[in-house]
């Protein structure tokens, strides 16, 4: 019992320490803002002094307070707090924002919330998968209503694949790239094709996939063709892949391009004998020459070989 007792002795002192705090915050119509005590003792943080992280409070009443700097502990590792996102926010597009002074730029709180930050895999957390496009929703509207209408959105809300994509699947999280960087755009292929293994395979086979692989930015990529946040398959007439947009979408990199060039193989697959019978055909006829010439050479080059050394041996006899 009294193991127990010491276990939780931090957790009952700090709850001591709120109580002066929830004397006031805890009531609904306080002026200075509402608490929650049982959302924030459920919360992450729930085993924490409201000092903690308030650390210019010192004494109550007390005047408006300081936004909470998440850095203090997050960016130093203070008490096991992990580091990497918070190094990772710093690097990113929303922290350059939030230092060059833009006041609509996200802090920690935008999206984790303050007192009542719960895990991940929490439902009720603000950062749980299926919450995450209507978090961002909250900055990037017109974004969002296109991804409302996408695939990815239909998968994940409609047929329940938890795995579809979502907004940090491709914007990465803390780290949040921006979109114009080279490095974020040849690294996205390999995202898309972390869900889409055959179409990044085939991709890498045509004249496009080669040149992102050298590390070049100047062909077409994944969004180029299937669009960034509206994607949608082609036989949806809205997709810019379907019958009546491909050409135009051609056209963004090749303006005098004609009809004729929507015939271009974009994800070839010479295996695929029912959906592309001229690439089979020729890569079955180039394998078996290629294989037949190099069996004929093998052969000739033993047969030539042991006529030399039965030659060397009879005039060494002789």
């Amino acid at each position: 019992m009294a193991a127990v007792f010491v276990l939780f002795l931090p957790i009952l002192a700090n709850a001591g320490l709120n109580s002066g705090c929830y004397a006031c915050h805890g009531e609904k119509k306080f002026p200075g803002g509402y608490v929650d005590e049982t959302l924030y003792s459920r919360s992450v943080h729930g085993q924490f002094s409201c000092s903690t992280c308030h650390v210019n409070i010192t004494a109550f009443p007390h005047g408006t307070p300081r936004r909470v700097n998440c850095m203090l502990c997050h960016l130093t590792g203070t008490g096991g707090a992990p580091r990497t996102p918070a190094l990772q926010y710093e690097l990113s597009v929303h922290g350059t924002a939030v230092r060059e002074g833009l006041a609509a730029a996200p802090h920690c709180q935008t999206c984790h919330g303050s007192h009542d930050i719960l895990p991940p895999g929490d439902p009720h957390s603000r950062i749980y998968r299926k919450n995450i496009p209507r978090l961002c929703s909250r900055c990037h509207k017109a974004q969002y209503e296109r991804y409302k209408k996408s695939i990815h959105a239909r998968a994940l809300f409609e047929m329940g694949m938890e795995r579809a994509a979502v907004c940090y699947d491709c914007h990465e999280e803390h780290r949040v790239p921006n979109v114009t960087s080279p490095k974020w755009m040849l690294w996205l292929i390999g995202k898309c094709g972390s869900c889409h293994k055959r179409e990044l395979a085939t991709y890498r086979q045509t004249y496009h996939g080669q040149v992102t692989r050298l590390g070049y930015t100047t062909v077409a990529k994944c969004p180029d063709c299937h669009g960034a946040h509206g994607i949608l398959p082609p036989s949806d007439p809205g997709s810019t892949l379907s019958q009546k947009n491909r050409l135009h979408t051609c056209r963004k990199c090749h303006p005098g391009a004609s009809g004729g060039f929507t015939t271009y193989y974009a994800h070839p697959d010479d295996r695929d004998r029912r959906r592309y019978p001229q690439l089979y055909y020729t890569w079955l006829a180039m394998t078996i020459l290629i294989v037949a010439v190099f069996a004929f050479f093998v052969v000739h080059t033993f047969l030539w070989a042991y006529r030399t050394l039965r030659e060397r041996l009879k005039r060494k006899g002789e």
